[in-house]
């Protein structure tokens, strides 16, 4: 009796353990799949061939969220305006991952998108290898060169613009390069190309390519004339010479200088003028006054020859000068 208590007992405990292990399990599946997700969103105005709910979504390498919805904007938010008014673009809700967001907490992490959007934050489409899926990436661009599309209502998400990808604008590019080359006419730009080449072909047929031909072997002719004739002068024994005679007459010059009693001169001269030095040493009152009086006889030479030129005949003919009268 006592042994099928204990069997019973035992049953009701492993059964009672696996109930509240799977209640447990059931209860966190349940408040993981009833906690929403942050969403943020974005419309694209191109095609989103690739994409899939589920794709990545990566902040500069770094994993940020998935791909939560992929819809048309006019259906959430331009229901019912009219076909022609209603926008083009592509809407794409992307979860965000907790790891992405758990620093900020939820509403700390809408201000640093908003500002982060403001910086030049963009999501654009790119292309994840040759496999031919797609992922969204985050990025910083310039926000002057890409601005956001422009939207007639207030997102229910937060909100990050979008921005070309590096395939949209190959395929841009492209597309205008064919637009300029439809308006070109490749016909009228060959036909002129070719008169050209006539045109072309006519002036050189037409220059006298044998007169040039001949003027040019004439120059050659006379440079090498030319180089005969230096080369006749520089061979001249007598220019041979030149280098060999100037430095004879160097040589020369040079022995004569230091023959020159130089010392001795320059000693006569100092002697020289050291005498000539004590010679006027105290006579500068002598030779100022000698000075004087032949700059007065030069004065007075000067007054009678301007006498005699006005009046030649008062020179001989004047009356004597008063007699000087001797001081008492």
């Amino acid at each position: 009796m006592s042994s099928k208590a204990n069997h019973f007992k035992l049953g009701v405990f492993v059964i009672t353990g696996v109930l509240l292990v799977l209640a447990a399990l059931l209860l966190f599946g349940i408040g993981q799949s009833l906690r929403k997700p942050l969403l943020v969103e974005t419309y694209l105005d191109q095609s989103v061939q690739g994409l899939e709910v589920g794709s990545s979504v990566k902040f500069r390498g770094v994993d940020f969220g998935t791909v939560h919805e992929i819809g048309f904007s006019r259906d959430r938010y331009e229901f019912g305006k009219p076909v022609a008014q209603q926008r083009r673009y592509i809407l794409i809700e992307i979860a965000v991952h907790e790891d992405a967001y758990r620093a900020h907490g939820r509403e700390g992490f809408r201000d640093f998108l908003k500002t982060e959007v403001e910086r030049g934050l963009r999501l654009r489409l790119n292309a994840q290898g040759i496999t031919g899926l797609s992922l969204l990436e985050l990025d910083y661009v310039e926000p002057r060169r890409t601005p956001s599309l422009e939207i007639a209502w207030t997102p229910e998400n937060p909100y990050i613009p979008s921005a070309p990808g590096t395939l949209t604008k190959l395929l841009t590019a492209a597309e205008q390069v064919f637009r300029k080359l439809e308006v070109v006419d490749l016909g009228l730009m060959a036909t002129n190309l070719n008169r050209v080449l006539v045109a072309a072909e006519g002036e050189i047929r037409a220059a006298q390519v044998g007169r040039i031909s001949e003027q040019v072997t004439n120059l050659v002719a006379e440079l090498r004339e030319s180089n005969r004739a230096l080369r006749r002068l520089l061979e001249d024994p007598h220019w041979q010479e030149i280098p060999e005679t100037a430095v004879a007459t160097l040589k020369e010059v040079r022995t004569r200088v230091e023959q020159l009693p130089l010392e001795a001169t320059l000693l006569r001269l100092d002697r020289a003028l050291g005498s000539a030095e004590s010679f006027l040493a105290g006579k500068e009152s002598d030779l100022a006054s000698t000075l004087s009086n032949l700059r007065a006889l030069s004065e007075n030479l000067r007054a009678l020859s301007e006498m005699a030129k006005a009046h030649p005949s008062a020179l001989l003919l004047g009356a004597p000068p008063k007699p000087v009268q001797e001081s008492r």
